[in-house]
């Protein structure tokens, strides 16, 4: 049996990452930094085949400025 990665659903939430890389303009995710620990929480078996969501990386940010203005 073999199972086909979905490259077009966010590795950690699954939702769709609205990747459009293979597009004549580029996509949004060629322009953008990934921050290191938002790549390291996407598993082995999907790093480098799909996408995090721009959902996930603002998420991320927004959560790292709340926790820094805390501090």
């Amino acid at each position: 049996m073999t199972s086909k990665i979905d490259d077009s659903i966010c590795p950690l939430c699954q939702q769709n990452n609205c990747c459009n890389v293979n597009a004549s303009s580029g996509c949004w995710c060629m322009n953008s930094q990934v921050p290191e620990a938002l790549l390291a929480k996407v598993p082995t078996h999907l790093k480098g085949i799909t996408c995090i969501c721009n959902a996930c990386i603002r998420g991320y940010l927004q959560q790292q400025t709340l926790s820094h203005s805390a501090e």
